[in-house]
């Protein structure tokens, strides 16, 4: 049997790949393992780009140019619609910041880059990937860069290798490729997901799979029984897959691995034209989803991220509406646009010029301008602009004239309080993750009303214990770990004698972020007990507490620990932007109920309550009492707002919070816990 022109089951394939991704990206509970119909596109990807290249090249009928521009007219007229649809819609409803990531992630997707601009700008500290709507072009960018590379290896393989070096030559890089994805899948890093080098064994998968068929398609074919079941089994492991894989599951990697071989016995079971499966992908209403897949793909997440990011989450109602759009600019773009200008039949060089150069200056000359102008802060109404500018407002942003001695690093030397102190010790000591970050300018202002400062210490997502680790995988974060050792040791060599400890604490004991939170659960244990439960990360959060506390009592130290406050199922100060800015969203509630924060809180607090009573030197700040009042907790007290983001408090809210315990009654105990 010979090589084939239309494959309709691979545009079935194509289908499966795209809605298993909208599933996972419309709600990652309904299908946890859909992430990886990304990773189907990209063994397709190869396998088709190679089916093109493979026979041209050993017949040395192949053109780089020609090859170029097509790849340009099937990709860049759709990128450029949807791209500048996204970015004019955003600038109705994106605050200041988000527009400016906006235009920086165009920018980079318009020259092929966009995985290494998400890949340095996606963690704890990023901003949530609902309102980022071109996060999605990482995966275009890829493949871009593939397209770059590979058909020069494969021209000069051909050129220079044996058949048999060649084969031996691909397949040592593929298993290479494979061992660095899972050292960085198993290291927690980003570029393992974002990063051609962890994401090319994928790629070459497909490939490699296209030059197989080509060159023993006879011995194959001869074996059609073996290619059927094999084809099968494929589809019950991409099944299987779908379900089990999830957020935490270590990816790409070996498992990447495991999605490219089933993958690739789907496809090559295709290539026999007939029994259940391929009469199943072939089948008319597949094979039709399969041709708009590249549309459903590019418009699916900026729908769903600026749906989210006007109303504040998504229901039912918005679910079908979000799919409905999608479809529906998928098919009329597709249809009118899409394949309009991929035929159309022009001159390369006005390809290169039309399709590509002129519009990547454009994007790049807008995308800069909105940069340099702040995301246009003028176009909002004055009101929503202060609120803005409160909702920004960061303690990184304040500049000290001193800084404390170098004996303290690893803690952060810039004081927090009254800086004209500085060299003498600090009072005060500030330990714990990004949200004891946030509480930098409420220990500010005690510092200036009661003549101390302070230094903070910490890392985002590390809980602020010793003999406790953060574990991923099953096994500890080295980095966590050690800083929280290095710095309890300047703790106790320090002549500090109070120790703020601030952090998530509903994290660690719940094991989840907020609701609509991007990120895989956060998993504590230690040594005698390192596996990833709720279970036994509730154990470890109590023994860690309780270790810290009675480590710094027995080291002469005062522990005065703050209570997390509330985390949102949305950003609560672009709801107040947003009500501040369109007329007909004056009535939109903003706050979170109380029950919902008490409910989600109700096991760390319990600890908490627990230690308080059993260690009458710790005192703890009941920030929430400021917070929430009458069956609500605010995002907004005295007209400014508090948050920042979804879960950290603003610079200016965290001051107003201290002004408001200033007036309770609890506030004469820490004065005179910190009164020097």
């Amino acid at each position: 049997m010979a090589f084939t022109t239309y494959r309709p089951d691979i545009d079935g394939l194509r289908a499966i790949a795209v809605l298993t991704v909208m599933i996972f990206h419309f709600n990652s509970q309904w299908l946890p393992g859909g992430f990886i119909g990304v990773d189907i596109f990209f063994v397709i990807s190869g396998y088709i780009i190679t089916r093109i290249l493979y026979v041209d090249v050993k017949k040395d009928n192949f053109s780089f140019s020609l090859f170029y521009a097509k790849r340009i007219k099937r990709i860049l007229p759709l990128f450029y619609l949807v791209s500048v649809t996204t970015l004019v819609v955003s600038w109705f409803l994106l605050t200041p910041d988000d527009l400016v990531r906006l235009a920086d992630s165009l920018r980079y997707a318009s020259v092929f880059i966009a995985n290494t601009y998400f890949e340095k700008n996606v963690g704890y500290f990023a901003p949530a990937a609902d309102t980022m709507p071109l996060l999605h072009m990482w995966s275009l960018s890829v493949e871009e860069q593939f397209y770059f590379v590979w058909p020069l290896l494969l021209f000069l393989s051909i050129r220079y290798m044996s058949s048999g070096h060649r084969k031996l030559f691909f397949i040592l890089s593929l298993l290479v490729l494979i061992g660095i994805s899972e050292y960085a899948a198993r290291g927690g890093e980003a570029s393992a997901y974002y990063l051609i080098h962890n994401r090319g064994s994928e790629l070459l998968a497909g490939a490699l799979l296209s030059m197989f068929v080509h060159d023993k398609r006879e011995a194959l074919f001869a074996r059609e029984a073996t290619l059927a079941i094999a084809g099968l089994v494929g589809a019950l492991v991409l099944l299987s897959l779908f379900v089990f894989f999830d957020e935490g599951t270590v990816f790409p990697g070996f498992n990447a691995l495991l999605v490219s071989v089933a993958t690739a016995m789907v496809i090559l079971n295709g290539e026999l034209r007939k029994g259940v499966l391929y009469r199943f992908l072939s089948s008319r209403g597949l094979a039709l989803i399969g041709r708009l897949s590249f549309s459903l793909y590019l418009w699916h997440w900026p729908v769903l991220v600026l749906y989210r990011y006007y109303f504040n989450g998504i229901d039912a109602v918005g679910y079908v509406a979000c799919a409905l759009l999608t479809f529906l600019l998928a098919f009329l773009s597709w249809r009118y646009f899409e394949k309009p200008l991929r035929y159309l039949n022009i001159r390369k060089k006005w390809v290169f010029i039309g399709y590509f150069i002129l519009p990547v200056i454009l994007l790049v000359m807008i995308a800069k301008d909105i940069k340099r102008h702040h995301g246009y802060e003028n176009r909002m109404p004055e009101r929503a602009r202060h609120l803005y500018e409160i909702s920004i407002s960061s303690y990184d942003d304040i500049v000290k004239e001193f800084l404390a001695d170098s004996r303290y690093l690893p803690f952060k030397l810039v004081p927090i309080g009254d800086d004209s102190l500085v060299p003498e010790a600090p009072k005060a000591l500030l330990w714990g993750d990004s949200h004891a970050g946030h509480f930098r300018s409420f220990v500010e202002e005690l510092g200036l009303k009661n003549g101390f400062y302070s230094l903070y210490g910490g890392a985002g997502g590390c809980p602020p214990f010793i003999g406790v680790d953060l574990i991923k995988h099953g096994r500890p974060e080295a980095e966590c770990t050690d800083t929280n050792n290095k710095l309890f040791e300047v703790i106790k060599q320090s002549e500090s004698s109070v120790i703020f400890l601030a952090g998530r604490w509903a994290m660690y004991t719940e094991t989840t972020r907020s609701e609509g939170e991007k990120g895989s659960r956060v998993f504590l244990g230690d040594s005698s007990d390192y596996s990833e439960s709720l279970e036994n990360s509730r154990r470890a959060f109590r023994v860690g507490m309780e270790t810290t506390i009675q480590q710094l009592i027995a080291n002469n130290k005062r522990p005065v620990l703050f209570e997390q406050a509330p985390s949102y199922p949305f950003l609560p100060s672009n709801c107040l932007i947003k009500k501040a800015t369109y007329p007909w969203m004056k009535d939109e509630n903003c706050d979170i109920d109380m029950a919902s924060v008490t409910k989600r809180q109700a096991y760390a607090n319990a600890v908490i309550e627990m230690l308080e009573e059993k260690y009458p030197e710790l005192m703890v700040i009941r920030i929430n009492d400021q917070i929430c009042e009458n069956g609500w907790c605010k995002s907004e007290l005295q007209g400014v707002p508090l948050y920042r983001d979804d879960d950290h408090i603003n610079d200016r809210g965290s001051r107003l919070l201290f002004d408001l315990y200033l007036q309770s009654d609890k506030y004469q105990h820490l004065r005179e816990i910190v009164q020097p």
